[in-house]
């Protein structure tokens, strides 16, 4: 017997009804299978666990399962492949920070997938604002001391970043130039191995996205101001470098977003966006992403797409400024 291909209408209608219960309180969703969050970072960072806090809730809700997959390296391009490489039935989608889609592109020779049409934008979930920490044996207790410590040891403070060309790599290079130090890189598989590092004392100092405030709170990690352009809610008493006087580090300022593949039915994407902002907007949502050190935002899906576009011309002339390319 020869099996056919159910159509991409028919597997549209087949998810929509997973999401039924999700618009109509009173509707029952029939058994389907599990829809893959893919993640391009580690378990423990930022976009994991807004990830997982995101699929918590849709299984919740719509008694369909959303299960988290974590696919690290490359900056995200493994990521971000799978995704784009995936039927576009809306059971595959992408969790990603913006680096991946709108800095990849300008730091790699060649990346495996189209950022603008490679996939459907569902939605911003979050922003993220960078915050300079340092191991406590730095011996620095305020940004002032830890520029002059850098300035008096040059290239013998190291930074760990989330890989090569990553939004981090840029950051700190860009904050080198603005602060007139010179320090070593160490490039990682994500944020989490960074900050493991950081926190055993190999690595003396990095921005981290978010994932470093619960150590700052608890005083296992010194932290001396953000990137900016705004203060952190979870950590007011931080400057911005504007207000120290480092300018020109906003262009390193980042955010979070959702992603389907190319081709997703329009009524799959804009299901999952009214879905996933209603969960942004709640308040124990909001807490839950403020307490990791970002902003909670949310999106149109024509916003996300222009934020995309918009970003991948910015990034490009960082890239070219700091020459931060990856052969």
């Amino acid at each position: 017997m020869v099996r056919l291909r159910r159509s991409l209408p028919a597997i549209a209608l087949h998810l929509l009804a997973g999401f039924a219960v999700l618009i109509a309180g009173n509707v029952v969703a029939q058994p389907v299978r599990p829809v893959k969050i893919i993640v391009t970072v580690s378990a423990g960072g930022s976009i994991d666990t807004i990830a997982r806090a995101i699929a918590e809730e849709l299984t919740r809700e719509s008694g369909q399962s959303f299960v988290v997959e974590n696919r690290p390296g490359a900056n995200g391009n493994l990521a971000a492949e799978a995704v784009a490489r995936a039927l576009p039935d809306g059971h595959t989608l992408l969790l990603t920070g913006g680096s991946t889609l709108n800095l990849n592109p300008h730091v790699y020779a060649a990346v495996p997938f189209d950022p603008i049409k490679g996939f459907t934008p569902i939605t911003l979930t979050a922003r993220t604002n960078f915050i300079l920490v340092a191991h406590s044996k730095v011996g620095a207790n305020t940004y002032a001391e830890f520029v002059a410590i850098a300035k008096s040891k040059p290239n013998q403070l190291n930074y760990g970043s989330a890989g090569n060309g990553s939004l981090i790599h840029i950051a700190t290079e860009l904050f080198n130039s603005a602060a007139g130090v010179a320090t070593q890189h160490v490039p990682y598989k994500g944020i989490g191995p960074a900050l493991k590092d950081l926190l055993a004392g190999q690595i003396d100092f990095m921005f981290d996205s978010a994932t470093a405030v619960a150590h700052i709170k608890t005083g296992k990690l010194k932290a001396f101001a953000v990137v900016g352009p705004n203060r952190l809610a979870a950590l007011p008493h931080l400057p911005t470098l504007a207000e120290l006087g480092v300018a020109g580090m906003e262009a390193a300022s980042g955010w979070h977003g959702l992603f389907a593949p190319a081709g997703t039915d329009q009524a799959i994407a804009q299901k999952l966006n009214t879905s996933v902002v209603k969960i942004l907007q709640t308040d124990p949502m909001k807490a839950r992403v403020a307490a990791l050190g970002a902003e909670p935002v949310w999106s149109t899906r024509e916003e996300l797409a222009r934020q995309l576009a918009s970003d991948l011309d910015r990034l490009g002339r960082v890239v070219k400024r700091v020459n931060a390319r990856v052969e």
